[in-house]
């Protein structure tokens, strides 16, 4: 059985003295030796079954190249939001039916920009999609017609959210709209995008879309929980989003980049990168990690990817954010 990656928090998420004194018995046991990744610093190499928890919920995020597209799957509940480009519709298909999806209850588009509704085409036409949630911006792409168009026919439930609406498809598990379209008709599209928290337990994971630093600032002012274990880092990395007071208040332990291998955008941002390490947060991509799979019981998360193993969390009930 090939060897995988643990990074336990410590510092201002404190364990308690029990659990320390456990893991550094199972890291005896084990032989393991602690050295640095290039990826993920911090980390040590120790059997594959150690801190892994029943993974009630599970939040995966796919490697759809330079776009977004994150599938949450809990008791039997299946949200997505987003689907990538066009041309990743069928790879996500494909993704989604290998981890047994057969229906969506909600899809959700977080803005209508084709790197995040490109595939929805593909999904809806291979799934029986129960709900579409939108961030109803005004956008005139054939893309986005299309898509309206599409649950139009197939008469899809479509409705559009506002900043504080509670989305809970599946109870014990609260989607919070922390930000949304302000009904300005020059808003930019990014900006205008869905921000949702998923809070499972004492974990939150929250997923920021292709905001930039006006709506950051504006969800601070907003008085709306931030704090989060996880963060889906804002628009692939852009040096235009993930603000260092943003930070401050988010608070995450792991940041999750979506971006394509040697994009035009030269994304992720240096500056970006810069500002989430000085946080302290380990940085997944997938460009070089591939898809990114996330499991909660509620209390701990492990982050597991597709091509170095898995990073199982201890989370400190009493230190988790609020």
């Amino acid at each position: 059985m090939s060897p995988v990656k643990i990074c336990i928090l410590t510092g201002r998420r404190v364990i308690s003295l029990l659990p320390c004194l456990l893991l550094l018995a199972c890291i005896i046991f084990a032989g393991c030796t602690f050295h640095t990744s290039s990826n993920h610093a911090g980390t040590s190499t120790i059997p594959p079954a150690y801190g892994l928890n029943d993974g009630r919920v599970v939040v995966h995020f796919l490697d759809v190249g330079q776009g977004d597209s994150s599938l949450i799957q809990y008791n039997g509940t299946t949200i997505l939001i987003d689907a990538g480009e066009a041309d990743e519709g069928p790879g996500i298909v494909y993704y989604l039916e290998h981890h047994g999806v057969s229906d969506i209850d909600l899809l959700i588009a977080t803005h209508p920009h084709s790197d995040h509704i490109g595939g929805m085409q593909e999904v809806l036409k291979n799934f029986n999609v129960r709900r579409v949630i939108d961030s109803g911006m005004p956008h005139t792409t054939t893309t986005y017609q299309k898509f309206l168009e599409t649950i139009d026919r197939k008469n899809i439930p479509y409705s559009t959210v506002r900043r504080g609406d509670l989305v809970s498809p599946v109870p014990g598990l609260t989607l919070l709209v922390l930000s949304a379209p302000d009904g300005n008709e020059d808003q930019d599209l990014n900006d205008g995008s869905i921000v949702l928290r998923a809070t499972y337990g004492r974990v939150n994971i929250l997923f920021e879309g292709d905001v930039g630093t006006t709506a950051e600032e504006s969800m601070i002012h907003s008085g709306l929980p931030l704090g989060s274990q996880v963060l889906k880092v804002a628009h692939h990395g852009s040096p235009h989003g993930t603000g260092s007071t943003f930070l401050d208040r988010v608070r995450p332990e792991a940041a999750i980049i979506s971006v394509g291998a040697g994009n035009p955008y030269n994304f992720p941002a240096e500056d970006t990168l810069i500002r989430l390490e000085d946080t302290g947060a380990l940085i997944f991509r997938t460009d070089t990690d591939g898809s990114i799979i996330v499991k909660t019981d509620g209390i701990t998360f492990s982050v597991e990817t597709t091509k170095k193993g898995m990073y199982p969390f201890v989370v400190s009930p009493a230190s988790a954010p609020a």
